[in-house]
């Protein structure tokens, strides 16, 4: 995809309408997507400072909900995009740090499905690191995470991503 489709993608999504009866849930989850999104955007483009102020901004509003709403439901959240921020930044010990922290407590409050989402950039990161196994380890888990949350499209995607890019380890 390149970049004018992201951004297209990307507003597009944040003019969809949000029902009122939605706007909780809907808001959250917004927030959340359009900040890991824009980090992603920001770091695998030529790194329009755009992208990585939306994240902040998206980043900001989590930290809010988090320490002034609930911990519980969005403190995991928040870590996973401050390991994609620390990653943009270059900061690659903190990076690992709140990846690990993101799903250490995504499993302890019970989201199988941002437990997987952790784990799958967590993989995504360690690749691009060029740390093979510890990767395998995390897409491996992120599998298995969708699985158990029975989001059995994403899991086979995950699947495919992991025979073509990690072929040699997995007939060794």
């Amino acid at each position: 995809m390149n970049y004018d489709d992201l951004i297209e993608r990307y507003e597009a999504f944040l003019d969809i309408e949000v029902e009122e009866y939605f706007l909780l849930y809907g808001s959250s989850a917004r927030v959340y997507i359009a900040g890991l999104a824009a980090f992603n955007i920001y770091r695998n483009t030529v790194g329009d400072s755009l992208w990585k102020n939306r994240g902040l901004e998206r980043m900001k509003e989590l930290k809010l909900w988090a320490e002034q709403g609930s911990f519980w439901n969005f403190g995991h959240k928040l870590q996973l995009m401050e390991a994609e921020y620390s990653y943009c930044c270059g900061d690659l010990e903190q990076a690992a740090e709140s990846y690990k922290k993101a799903m250490t407590s995504a499993r302890a409050h019970k989201y199988i499905n941002d437990e997987a989402l952790a784990c799958e950039l967590a993989g995504k990161f360690f690749l691009d690191m060029g740390n093979i196994s510890l990767s395998l380890e995390y897409l491996r888990l992120a599998r298995e995470k969708y699985s158990e949350w029975k989001a059995d499209g994403k899991a086979n995607q995950l699947f495919g991503f992991i025979s073509t890019n990690f072929a040699h380890q997995l007939t060794a």
